[in-house]
């Protein structure tokens, strides 16, 4: 069976190229252009607002420094540095190159052998019966089945499928948010999600996260934040539309992206008092928890606020398989919530996809199912992975601290180090560190490191002096070719120079890409 499915997958075709001409436009395509001149360049877009105004504040931030890596930077290609391949580079976002979940792909080659293929889905939002599997996992996870006080109970209508955690983002936000609602989210944050809020007309605003809240978010922090733009909403908005804008949700990244941060059962308290604060507030809370099952303590993995039966109504839950279950090319996720919401994202996918794909549906049931068997299979899988991830780390650890610095795996390091590179000098380097560069945030979860540069502020190198997260990234890609996401790309909170760094790529090129940021780190002066 596997030898017929790898004959059938691993089919040779020709790619040819094509481009164009702007004088072999047609009229309409010339009007087309012209009303969407980005369509004619090279470069990366983060897009636009719908309504075409420009991005708020904040978003503006985030859209120059994806501007700056994507075009800007490009002015450097030519000067003889070798590029680095995204696939090997700290910038992606890609999880450790690890078997997709093995029910995952038990479930989907199933769904291929249905003799019901040729039928359209029954169900717009994802077949009944892998549905029915999710609410089985949420269950074993804490979700309450049965009604309560206040608590209608969960069953199948409360789950949707997805294309992605990005797609059930889009999905809630049209759901819920109108034209200049505000989706509050933390500095920092995933960027991306900052602008999708704003090409939908909705707005973004940032409670800052703080150093002496070892970067978890202050519920008093946020309810007066609530307070403050909705009062700004008001006054900005008056008499202006036939409805005021409000804050309408809060973005709630649990573990956290980027910093790795989870709230879980130590720091429950902060979890209840952030979902207290929403609920009195009249505002959701978007629990985006993609990341959960990467909780490096497996035996205390991320809370859902949704499990607490009072906040259920009041919290929207977003699930995928990007990030935990290696299966980021399948493009799957899933969004729990009340029955209302779930109705509003049905007549969305429903106007504009027919319906959720059966392999989709089939992919989530795979990784989300309540049976023995699931649980038997990720403890053995998620143990691997964490063991692997937390190895990473300390890896990291060693490239930027030097290895004498590093009490886990210095004999393993170390031949990792001779595997790169044969060169005294180069191993010197290597075996140092990084000068004046530190961990921000030690994450709690997942495969990202904030990397603090600050330290470098006023050096210079190749005509450059380093001032800013700007300046450090130019010099770094003019030096290296590498452009990884800095804070200006996340809202960091403060004027840092910090970098998030992937530790998931292969250990080879994160040593490489780590001994190009120490010389170009060692050439300032």
């Amino acid at each position: 069976m596997k030898k017929w499915i790898r004959k059938l997958l691993n089919t040779n075709v020709t790619v040819t190229h094509s481009n164009y001409e702007e004088q072999n436009f047609s009229e309409a395509l010339k009007e087309y252009t012209k009303q969407n001149p980005t369509t004619l360049s090279e470069f990366r877009d983060v897009g636009k607002r719908n309504d075409q105004k420009n991005f708020y504040e904040e978003v503006k931030k985030i859209e120059n420094g994806y501007n700056l890596l994507y075009r800007d930077l490009s002015i450097y290609d030519g000067n003889g540095v070798p590029k680095i391949d995204e696939y090997a580079s700290i910038r992606n976002g890609n999880p450790l190159r690890l078997k997709p979940f093995p029910l995952c792909r038990k479930f989907i080659l199933r769904s291929l052998f249905s003799r019901h293929l040729y039928i359209y889905p029954p169900s717009i939002i994802g077949e009944t019966d892998y549905r029915a599997h999710v609410v089985n996992y949420l269950e074993k996870e804490g979700f309450q089945l049965q009604k309560s006080e206040k608590y209608d109970g969960l069953g199948i209508e409360n789950v949707a499928f997805s294309y992605s955690t990005m797609h059930a983002y889009t999905l809630v936000l049209n759901t819920i948010a109108r034209k200049e609602d505000v989706i509050l989210m933390t500095g920092p944050n995933y960027g991306i999600f900052a602008v999708a809020t704003e090409v939908l007309n909705a707005r973004v605003e940032i409670i800052n996260l703080r150093e002496e809240d070892d970067w978890y978010i202050n519920p008093e922090i946020l309810s007066k934040r609530i307070d403050e733009i909705n009062q700004k909403l008001k006054k900005e908005f008056e008499n202006q539309l036939d409805y005021t804008p409000k804050v309408i949700a809060f973005l709630n990244i649990n573990p956290h992206n980027p910093t790795g941060k989870v709230l879980n059962n130590k720091t429950k308290d902060i979890l209840l008092k952030m979902g207290d604060v929403c609920l009195e507030k009249g505002v959701f809370v978007i629990d985006d928890m993609v990341y959960r099952d990467l909780t490096f303590d497996q035996n205390d993995l991320a809370i859902p606020l949704a499990t607490i039966p009072k906040y259920f109504n009041n919290t929207i839950t977003i699930i995928g398989l990007s990030k935990s279950y290696s299966l980021a090319s399948l493009r799957a996720g899933a969004i729990i919530a009340p029955i209302p919401i779930i109705r509003g994202i049905e007549n969305q996918i429903s106007s504009s996809l027919d319906c959720i794909s059966m392999l989709q549906s089939a992919a989530l049931a795979g990784a989300f199912n309540g049976t023995k068997k699931r649980y038997q299979k990720a403890h053995k899988y998620f143990q691997k992975s964490i063991k692997e991830y937390q190895y990473r780390l300390n890896l990291l650890e060693a490239l930027i601290y030097g290895i004498q610095n590093v009490n886990n795996h210095q004999n393993k390091i170390l031949k990792e180090f001779k595997q790169y590179t044969k060169d005294p000098k180069k191993l010197k380097i290597l075996l140092e560190g990084i000068p004046k560069t530190k961990i921000k945030v030690y994450p709690e979860s997942g495969f990202f490191a904030m990397i603090d540069f600050t330290d470098l502020k006023g050096l210079k190198g190749e005509e450059i002096t380093i001032q800013n997260d700007a300046d450090f990234v130019t010099y770094l890609y003019k030096k290296t070719k590498i452009n990884c996401l800095m804070g200006l790309n996340m809202s960091w909170p403060n004027d840092d120079i910090v970098a998030r760094c992937n530790f998931a790529i292969e250990k080879q090129d994160l040593i490489h890409n780590m001994f190009l940021i120490n010389q170009a780190v060692r050439d300032l002066k």
